[in-house]
């Protein structure tokens, strides 16, 4: 071989080694650069407004678990009640009966989550109220189906007054309880005696707000009874006369407004349940109503007491015939409150649930005594 041949071997031999060489860098720097995507000549929009004119955008999705979330949400909402507006004296008496309350260990009323019914103060401007589960316009179009309930008519048999709050809590909390019914409750009927450090039987102008009623027998026995029967015992002092006091005329008016078709009055400590009104061969639903209330309190104890001058057995049963049950509960002790209301829960339950009517005969007595109230027919 010659040397020139030699020398042109090396040259070829160089120009491969270069071209590979160059393909290689060109490899690695062509791995490390970001290749954006190539714009038509026609486009003249940046590539972001080409991007967002051309994709369409989708719609957002929402989680259906989410929805039902929130819808429910609304749903629980809906339903809280609105908040009551109580007059500045209505607002004050509820706060005085969380204050006595909490003085029994009972806990909360929850009276001022009810819209209360008060035209009538006591002899010391505390409010008498009252609460109306139903539609009252079925007095006048069904009055067969009213219950009335009275408590707290004597404020030292606290038992009562506790009794009528549990009702009251029940039946907003149960409305299939009333059903289409009407419910009239008053929790306490005589507040003054009962807002006392130590409750009374009469009212603050010493009444027995149960010897007031304006019954036919009052001028001529009342009096007499109370001085000759029980000695002129000031626990049961009638008054000077009839419907002189406050808590009588309340519960007067109530009955004539509301003309309901069975009274439950609570009171305590006899032990018993008390009729008064038209007997069975006038009234047989009234008198079986009687024994399933004692059937349902654990046969429960069924007494005819004797009704007196200016009571509201005699006034409504007896002479109105309007069918008056007295439930008396085994004493005063606000440690039993719980136990008294469970024993008789089912009882009471029941009665609002029964449709008793009127005769005839009881519509004309109760018309005609009306007549003489006309004064204060608005309670």
């Amino acid at each position: 071989m010659t040397f020139s041949e030699f020398q042109r071997i090396i040259r070829h031999m160089n120009t491969k080694l270069f071209k590979f060489s160059f393909l290689l860098a060109l490899l690695i720097s062509c791995s490390q650069i970001e290749i954006e995507p190539i714009n038509s000549s026609e486009n003249t929009q940046s590539p972001t407004e080409s991007s967002q004119s051309n994709i369409e955008p989708k719609p957002v999705e929402s989680n259906p678990i989410e929805i039902d979330k929130k819808e429910e949400k609304k749903e629980v909402v809906a339903k809280i009640p609105p908040k009551i507006e109580h007059t500045p004296a209505v607002a004050a008496y509820c706060k005085k009966v969380d204050k006595y309350f909490e003085k029994y260990s009972w806990g909360k009323s929850h009276c001022e989550n009810f819209q209360w019914n008060h035209v009538r103060n006591s002899f010391w401007g505390n409010p008498i109220v009252w609460h109306v589960f139903g539609d009252e316009k079925r007095v006048k179009t069904a009055p067969e189906k009213t219950t009335m309930i009275l408590c707290g008519v004597h404020g030292d048999e606290i038992t009562p007054i506790k009794f009528c709050y549990d009702l009251l809590n029940d039946l907003k909390n149960k409305p299939e309880i009333t059903g289409d019914n009407l419910v009239v409750i008053a929790p306490i009927v005589a507040p003054d005696s009962f807002f006392r450090s130590q409750p009374t039987r009469t009212n603050a102008r010493g009444v027995d707000a149960n010897r007031n009623f304006p019954t036919k027998d009052w001028d001529e026995k009342a009096l007499k009874l109370w001085k000759h029967r029980y000695s002129s015992d000031k626990r049961r002092y009638p008054g000077k006369k009839a419907m002189s006091e406050q808590e009588t005329y309340f519960q007067v008016n109530l009955i004539n407004r509301y003309k309901p078709s069975k009274i439950i009055s609570v009171h305590a400590p006899l032990t018993l349940i008390d009729y008064d009104g038209p007997d069975h061969t006038e009234h047989a639903g009234a008198n079986q109503l009687l024994i399933q209330m004692s059937d349902k309190a654990g046969k429960y104890r069924i007494n005819n007491y004797p009704f007196f001058p200016g009571s509201l057995g005699n006034w409504a049963g007896n002479e109105r015939n309007i069918p008056t049950y007295t439930l008396e509960l085994p004493n005063s002790d606000w440690t039993k409150t719980e136990k008294f209301y469970e024993t008789f829960r089912t009882a009471i339950y029941h009665a609002i649930g029964q449709t008793l009517e009127q005769n005839s005969d009881q519509e004309k007595v109760s018309n005609s005594k009306e007549s003489k109230l006309d004064d204060d027919k608005v309670l």
